[in-house]
């Protein structure tokens, strides 16, 4: 499971198999992952000799993969860790108590915790400086699913759950799915008129720049306000890690006039 990987890497415990090596690497952009990590196969049907091979002291999977159990189980003792919940509607918290969990189980509790507070403090330095000059605009954060629609995140996922604990408003506020996105129509991003567009690589088109022609786009407020960030890729559904790159990447893109409501819109005026 890649957000136990990449928080086992951070812990200095990595992996010594993952799942979907090659499509990590694609949509988890520049995350540090040992060149020596084996692919392992696709996530819901692993490739169980090459899992043999590697002679694994143990195996985490996630709960989605319970049903692999008792495969797995004749290889290695088998651990889930869960970093989506339905029982837990917050990714960004359901991320730090996987982190701990993980750290119990192999015995990194301390560089756990180090973790979660490393990540608490990226955090906050994104958006206090922003907080500081005024009321933040609300936030659409999304990944293009294709060039009509859009996975939305809302308060429910990892990135969209760090946002809202360092106190910024996300625009989308309906309901989600497990990861908290839902997909949804282009126009749907024009609910919130004043709202800035984060949106993060890869694209499921060859450039961004195929976007230009389009009415559907061009049209939204945000866009023809120039209140648009794009993010190299970091993949939405991983752990704490993913958390601290997606807060550098944000931070390196965003200016204030982007993202602060300029005073007369904070007043009750009307803006783009």
């Amino acid at each position: 499971d890649w957000a136990s990987a990449e928080t086992l890497v951070a812990l200095g415990v990595p992996p010594v198999g993952m799942a979907h090596v090659p499509d990590y690497r694609i949509w988890s952009g520049d995350m540090p992952l040992p060149p020596e990590v084996a692919d392992v196969g696709l996530r819901m049907e692993p490739n169980l000799e090459r899992i043999q091979a590697l002679r694994p002291d143990g195996i985490v999977i996630s709960p989605m993969q319970e049903g692999l159990r008792p495969l797995l189980t004749r290889i290695a003792p088998v651990h889930t860790i869960t970093f989506n919940s339905a029982q837990q509607p917050d990714g960004y918290r359901q991320a730090e108590q996987a982190t701990r969990d993980l750290g119990q189980l192999v015995g990194r509790a301390t560089q756990a915790d180090q973790l979660i507070a490393t990540t608490r403090a990226a955090v906050q330095q994104l958006l206090a400086p922003l907080q500081a000059q005024g009321s933040l605009r609300p936030l659409y954060l999304l990944r293009f699913a294709d060039r009509h629609h859009a996975w939305v995140l809302d308060g429910h996922s990892l990135f969209g759950g760090a946002l809202q604990a360092g106190g910024a408003r996300l625009a989308w506020q309906g309901q989600s799915n497990l990861w908290g996105f839902a997909t949804l129509p282009l126009t749907s991003l024009r609910q919130v008129p004043q709202a800035l567009i984060i949106a993060i690589a890869p694209w499921p088109f060859r450039s961004l720049a195929e976007l230009d022609h389009s009415p559907l786009w061009q049209q939204l407020p945000a866009v023809r306000a120039g209140r648009l960030l794009t993010l190299p890729p970091v993949w939405l559904g991983n752990g704490l890690p993913s958390v601290q790159r997606f807060c550098h990447l944000l931070a390196a893109a965003w200016t204030p006039g982007q993202v602060v409501l300029p005073q007369t819109d904070v007043a009750g005026g009307q803006t783009e």
